[in-house]
């Protein structure tokens, strides 16, 4: 790992933040959820992400203060998110990521969702309070199969530790058909706890697969 910077990120990195979410979201595909249930196109989503970046919402994915991302010979070659769920007086994550898209997106685009929310519903998976969730985790190609994902992991177990001494578990939601990602995380230790399946036929004209895979790992303190 030594040539590698691994930190904490800042407002200066929003721009790759936002890439971050992109890729990650199309989970090895071409949809991009963001994009297909609120009918934009991909560059619009990207601006909007770094406008949501900006507004300073803490403890959801859209959070700066979320991130940790890693440095290579000065350039960013990946991140991954991670918040306490709902920890001291803080809402929900989905609370908060609502009120960021609804400020953000345009009444059209809500709109546009809203006639698509019940394509979706069945693979909304709930959060679990005080536990570490992390979120939209993203290395680039040259860079992968060096461990990064595992420091990562370590660093925001770290972190959270610091935070809540008694975190007792992790959760990472994962669509069924990126095995890479599965595998990265069984191999930290995680296990599929839960599937959550979608069975409207259109759902793969909006998102990666129809199933998500909700995995978790325990914390020994």
């Amino acid at each position: 790992m030594s040539n590698y910077l691994f930190r904490k990120a800042t407002i200066n990195d929003i721009p790759f933040l936002a890439k971050i979410i992109i890729e990650a979201e199309k989970s090895n595909s071409d949809k991009l959820s963001y994009s297909t249930l609120c009918n934009l196109s991909e560059e619009t989503v990207e601006r909007l992400i770094i406008n949501m970046f900006k507004e300073e919402v803490d403890k959801c994915e859209f959070s700066v203060s979320s991130f940790l991302v890693v440095e290579s010979n000065g350039q960013l070659v990946g991140g991954f998110g991670g918040w306490i769920e709902s920890f001291g007086d803080e809402l929900p994550s989905k609370i908060l990521k609502s009120n960021l898209i609804v400020f953000t997106f345009s009444r059209e685009s809500m709109a546009f969702l809203n006639t698509k929310s019940h394509i979706i519903k069945d693979i909304l998976i709930e959060r679990e309070p005080m536990t570490l969730q992390l979120e939209y985790l993203f290395v680039s190609k040259e860079h992968r199969g060096k461990k990064i994902t595992d420091h990562l992991i370590e660093q925001h177990i770290k972190n959270a530790l610091t935070e809540l001494p008694h975190l007792k578990k992790i959760q990472v939601q994962v669509f069924k058909n990126n095995l890479g990602a599965i595998k990265a995380y069984e191999n930290n230790g995680f296990k599929i706890t839960k599937s959550f399946k979608s069975n409207e036929i259109e759902i793969l004209n909006y998102l990666p697969f129809g199933e998500k895979y909700l995995m978790e790992k325990k914390i020994i303190n």
